[in-house]
């Protein structure tokens, strides 16, 4: 087990009508929760590619091969970083890894295409988590998040997949 130093979080909206939020979002993952939020105000617009890194800066979206990821570090990175207190490996297996859509302003959904995680360790580990269903851009591989159709998606540990 050695600690975790660095979260890249690779979000993108889906490219339907509709589909962008205003809303917090947010990243559960090794037993602590993290806003993902640059302050831009389009990290969800419509068809928007996001890799929010949390933690050690370094690397790029485009480490597993996902192009077209628009690199930001998130608000407020002192409180949102795994090394604060400092999270292990270990801690992956003990708690469900979620995203989790907090409905707030004037827009109460989002349609979230996909949502994939990496978590590096400073021994140079690299952990991913994904939701296996949202694998591909088709109508039915996407999911709508608000709160009276459910507002978070799991995530699994696909590391070596």
């Amino acid at each position: 087990m050695s600690d975790i130093t660095q979260i890249r979080a690779r979000i993108e909206t889906a490219d339907v009508g509709g589909a962008e939020t205003s809303s917090w979002i947010y990243l559960g993952i090794a037993g602590r929760e993290f806003c993902l939020d640059s302050g831009s105000g389009d990290d969800y617009a419509v068809g928007a590619k996001t890799c929010f890194i949390l933690g050690e800066e370094g690397g790029s979206a485009n480490d597993g091969g996902e192009a077209g990821f628009t690199d930001v570090t998130v608000r407020n990175a002192e409180y949102n970083d795994p090394r604060k207190p400092q999270l292990d490996t270990e801690d992956l297996d003990l708690a469900p890894a979620y995203i989790r859509f907090a409905g707030s302003g004037g827009v109460q959904y989002w349609c979230l295409e996909r949502a994939k995680i990496s978590v590096r360790s400073g021994t140079g580990q690299e952990f991913e988590f994904d939701n296996l269903h949202l694998r591909t851009s088709e109508e039915n591989r996407r999911i709508w998040l608000h709160h009276e159709y459910g507002e978070r998606l799991f995530l699994y540990n696909v590391t070596g997949n």
